[in-house]
């Protein structure tokens, strides 16, 4: 082997450890905030759940883990399973391995790359006004505009919605504008507020307002109220874990749970739970603004929805966990909002659902992470999405 390609690999299998080092401490920092431990505390463990965590955990992943992840998502969901998957293992674990094509993944994370693939899958997306990519202005069709032509197009419509298309997340930045905001294009910029100069530049889109079905508007009409389905590819197959949909509260316009909005467990068959949570354990029968109860409301196109996140998946195999923003418009076609490729969010559906999100796949899970933590950072590429020979 000549020294450069060992130095190169030195500093691979050192920068991987220090990954996982970094990875996993900011997964225990966040458990030790006084409101997650608090939390923990209102479900305490039984020896025997212990025993219970200890050796699925010992048998297949080959270590303990700390039992705060496994009370958290009971104290939220009122329900144990000793298959709850922690977060610990999930971003700096699970992801990692699952998405190591990093082109691929900032690819599709761009929200005007997704509707080019969205379409070729016959997925519906909210209509774009205008994008704006790299400082480029293009139109629904992807035809390069000007300034004026974008201003023109934006001016036709009393209200849309803005956002990001990088490096954003949990809500951030997603603005419902109307008239009475005041916009304005200039050199590319679309400038929100001219007082208060809040801007969008190079990388942002705006999307005509999205109407949702009236089974869902119903719970929360000021907000769109999403689903979050998360997708992974297994054994060649797209598996979809537990279905949440977010709800928004008060006069808030979008409904992310780091947003102060609320989450629900969304079964099989297309009805609610019986009571919605927030992040920090909140927990509602009813929706406190519209009155609506949540045990048994039915919602429409639940089937529809999830094969459509499924089939969205199987057109970027090049990634192995996402997780796809749906909702369900007015004719109950299902419409994908946009794709999140990091950060994933597996303690939604544990804590709304009280079940762990990979269900009978959670022993393999684990044997496959501790068979790539035993791989060089070099060899894992040929073993992916379950493989272990």
């Amino acid at each position: 082997m000549s020294f450069t390609r060992t130095i190169k690999i030195m500093l691979q299998n050192g920068v991987d450890r220090m990954y996982f080092r970094m990875a996993h401490n900011n997964e225990i920092k966040k458990f030790k905030d006084s409101r997650r431990v608090a939390i923990a505390q209102q479900y305490p463990l039984s020896k025997e759940q212990k025993e219970e965590i200890d050796g699925f955990y010992i048998d297949n992943y080959g270590e303990k883990i700390d039992y705060v992840w496994h009370q958290n998502y009971a104290a939220h969901a009122n329900k144990f399973d000793y298959r709850f998957f922690p977060e610990l293992l999930f971003i700096p674990e699970f992801e990692k391995f699952q998405n190591q094509n990093s082109a691929a993944n900032r690819l599709m994370s761009d929200k005007n790359f997704l509707p080019i693939v969205a379409k070729s899958a016959g997925v519906k997306m909210p209509r774009t006004i205008i994008s704006c990519t790299n400082g480029i202005l293009r139109d629904a069709d992807n035809h390069i505009l000007t300034n004026t032509t974008s201003a023109e197009l934006l001016s036709k419509y009393q209200r849309f919605f803005v956002k990001p298309t990088t490096g954003s997340c949990s809500g951030k930045s997603c603005k419902l504008i109307t008239e009475s905001d005041g916009f304005d294009l200039q050199d590319n910029i679309l400038i929100i507020d001219k007082n208060k100069g809040v801007g969008y530049s190079h990388n942002f889109v705006v999307q005509e307002v999205i109407k949702p079905h009236d089974t869902i508007s119903a719970l929360h009409p000021e907000s769109v109220n999403t689903f979050r389905i998360i997708t992974y590819l297994w054994n060649e197959a797209v598996k979809v874990m537990p279905v949440i949909l977010r709800i928004g509260r008060g006069n808030n316009n979008v409904d992310n749970a780091h947003a102060g909005g609320m989450f629900i467990a969304v079964h099989p068959n297309g009805s609610l739970g019986d009571h919605a949570v927030t992040e920090f354990n909140q927990q509602f029968t009813e929706h406190p603004d519209s009155g609506v109860v949540f045990k048994n409301h039915a919602i429409a196109s639940y089937d529809e929805m999830v094969k459509a996140a499924k089939r969205m998946h199987e057109m970027v195999p090049q990634i192995g966990v996402v997780n796809w923003d749906f909702t369900v418009g007015t004719e109950g076609d299902p419409i994908l909002i946009e794709a999140n490729i990091g950060g994933g969010s597996i303690w939604l559906p544990q804590m709304a659902h009280g079940v762990g999100a990979f269900g009978e796949h959670t022993a393999e899970v684990l044997q496959w992470l501790r068979f790539m933590k035993s791989l060089k950072p070099s060899n894992r590429k040929g073993f992916v999405y379950g493989k272990m020979e």
